[in-house]
């Protein structure tokens, strides 16, 4: 009986295509949740880390991918579990007394009986391929051999299964990064620079509040890639353990079996799984500590990648800030220049219409002086004409007191004697 090779799609489909089907569906469900029984007044927490921000929701839903991939994993582990406890090996009379291609051939044909479950297992797999094996070649002298690329070989294997949840616990940190990084190009974008001009305390308000939702998404990025380490790592501690089991019952299915690996069965198997375990246990420890490094490598990247760009931040805003006053000073010394300039004009036109209110007031003093001087002239004339009278009354006088001398009267010319008068004086 030769075993069915497997399908690369239907692996495809089984490592990607199941965690991102049941990954969606986790997300869905977990937010329809948030906008249902889980509302923003009474879990304002929930909507802030995981509906903050677009990186936020994208963080949320790698994360319950890889969840679904732990949880497939897991439920296959359980899988593996139940077949070690339940599986049973058959025996075989008068075993000695057959070839070791024989023996083989006949434990192929019990293995069309098992069912899909025990055949695509870790030990219905190992048993399946080594009987195949030993069937092809004739002998079982490899047998130590090639129980220890078997065992080697499902390392790997366990090893591939994990990449997509891998990949995630590295991407999500990343991603967290990206959202801050982006928060902050956004926080610096929004502020206005009437706004910082006007309202400095507003702006710089926005800004703290934008940079807190900015760090939220690394704090969700950075919270749920532990949990995804720690539940790896259970996972992995879980299979490791599956697979020394598997090693152990394969030992014990195949160890005696064989005529021409009886001899040395005993010996050869157990330094073999005495090698599989130190180099199980050598390959965690090697991983453990290039992920405990690589891990705090990043942490201090991060550290200095947050604090760069929280200085970078500060300065732009402060230069921003600078910039702006600087240019709020020029425009009030424009400002106080021009008030000045029309200060002086208004001085200028001051002093004219002081001079003209001086002119004003000469010109007053002028006519004031006229009009003394035409009172007085008034007057002179005034004193003048009542001396002429005089003269005129004193004439007639005169005249009379002649004419009673010389017993003539004359006619009284007046006019004449005011033309005399007018010469006389």
């Amino acid at each position: 009986m030769s075993r069915p090779k497997s399908n690369s799609v239907i692996n495809i489909v089984w490592n990607l295509g199941w965690p991102l089907l049941w990954g969606s569906v986790l997300s869905i469900t977990f937010y329809e949740f948030l906008n249902g029984p889980l509302d923003s007044e009474n879990h304002p927490l929930l909507h802030r880390y995981f509906l903050g921000h677009p990186i936020a929701v994208a963080t949320t839903v790698m994360f319950f991918i890889a969840m679904a991939a732990l949880i497939l994993r897991g439920v296959n582990l359980l899988g593996q579990q139940l077949v070690l406890s339940t599986f049973k090996f058959p025996e075989i009379d008068a075993q000695w007394k057959q070839e070791d291609r024989e023996q083989a051939s006949e434990l192929l044909l019990q293995t069309e009986s098992w069912s899909p479950r025990v055949i695509t297992s870790y030990l219905g797999t190992r048993l399946t391929d080594l009987l195949e094996m030993i069937r092809s070649t004739g002998t079982a002298a490899t047998l130590g051999d090639e129980m220890k690329y078997a065992s080697e070989r499902d390392a790997d294997r366990q090893y591939e299964g994990a990449s997509l949840v891998r990949i995630i616990i590295w991407a999500t940190p990343m991603l967290g990064f990206l959202g801050t990084v982006m928060g902050i190009t956004q926080a610096l974008g929004d502020l206005a620079g009437q706004q910082i001009g006007d309202d400095l305390n507003g702006a710089m308000q926005g800004l703290f509040s934008g940079l807190y939702v900015a760090f939220d998404t690394t704090a969700v990025a950075l919270t749920l890639s532990i949990v995804l380490m720690f539940c790896q790592f259970m996972s992995d501690q879980l299979e490791s353990q599956i697979l020394s089991d598997v090693d152990q019952q394969v030992e014990d299915a195949l160890r005696s079996r064989f005529s021409g690996n009886k001899d040395r069965a005993s010996d050869s198997w157990s330094v073999v799984v005495e090698e599989m375990v130190k180099g199980q246990a050598s390959q965690w420890s090697d991983a453990l500590t290039v992920i405990q490094k690589q891990w705090q490598q990043w942490t201090a990247r991060q550290g200095e990648s947050m604090g760069d760009a929280m200085s970078l931040a500060m300065i732009s805003a402060m230069e921003r800030q600078v910039e702006l006053q600087q240019h709020q000073w020029q425009k009030w010394q424009e400002l106080l220049q021009d008030n000045a300039q029309l200060l002086a004009v208004n001085q200028e036109k001051m002093n004219q219409q002081s001079e003209l209110l001086g002119q004003v007031v000469e010109a007053t003093g002028e006519v004031a002086s006229l009009e003394q001087t035409l009172n007085s002239n008034l007057n002179h004339l005034q004193e003048t004409r009542q001396f002429e009278d005089a003269v005129i009354s004193l004439s007639a006088a005169i005249q009379l007191l002649s004419t009673r001398i010389t017993g003539e009267a004359k006619p009284l010319d007046l006019q004449g004697g005011t033309t005399n008068r007018g010469k006389a004086a």
